[in-house]
């Protein structure tokens, strides 16, 4: 990523941060009561357009994509609470292929994405609307689509359909250890109801890649409280 579009972005999440204060300040006559209580949430995500980087000119250009999830947090203190998210999303990208006389070739595919995650997270004040910064520690799984062995077909008898053959193409997957931190502002509406909507960048080893790629993802969170 470009120094310049990296400049951006983290002047627009601080710009984020900045016009909420007003809406922060004006809510902390009332404490939350977050302490001993766990968040069960849907997650949302936008993930922005990005490059990833391969070996010999290879490249990668992702198109943004949507995604969702679930999530479960245990708030330990009013300002701290720890817990877990899977997140699943989909998105089409173009692959770039060089040959050893420098030709290169383009592709178009899905990739299908899956995180389960540990989630930390600060929250800035103790009130019911309060900044917070997150961190996550987590596995990817990742699905190129693209085939990379023979078809395996299956046969057998079933008691509804008869006698029955499925087939199966084995694709280039990749699987690896992913990491990222979150800038965001959560409000909560009720005891009960709160939403959270938090910048988020992740980091995920991947193997033939140059350098540890990074990806860009506004995420919104749906949560239900319970006691």
């Amino acid at each position: 990523m470009r120094l310049g579009q990296l400049s951006k972005k983290i002047c627009g999440a601080f710009l984020f941060l900045f016009m909420s204060i007003p809406l922060v300040a004006s809510a902390q006559a009332e404490l939350s009561n977050r302490m001993g209580t766990w968040d069960m949430g849907l997650p949302f995500s936008f993930s922005l357009s990005d490059t990833i980087n391969g070996q010999g000119g290879s490249q990668i250009k992702l198109k943004d994509g949507f995604g969702f999830g679930f999530l479960a947090n245990y708030h330990f203190t009013n300002q701290f609470s720890l817990g877990g998210s899977f997140m699943w999303e989909s998105r089409d990208y173009t692959a770039t292929t060089v040959n050893d006389e420098g030709e290169s070739n383009k592709y178009s595919n899905l990739m299908d994405s899956s995180t389960i995650a540990l989630n930390a997270t600060y929250y800035v004040l103790p009130g019911k609307f309060t900044p917070f910064i997150s961190g996550m520690l987590g596995y990817s799984f990742v699905d190129t689509n693209v085939p990379n062995g023979l078809p395996d077909t299956n046969c057998y008898y079933d008691p509804w359909w008869g006698y029955v053959c499925n087939s199966y193409v084995p694709t280039k997957t990749e699987d690896g250890f992913s990491y990222g931190v979150g800038l965001g502002l959560r409000g909560e509406f009720s005891e009960s109801f709160a939403v959270q909507l938090s910048y988020n960048r992740t980091w995920m080893d991947i193997d033939y890649n140059s350098g540890t790629p990074d990806f860009d993802t506004i995420r919104l969170d749906f949560i239900l409280t319970t006691y």
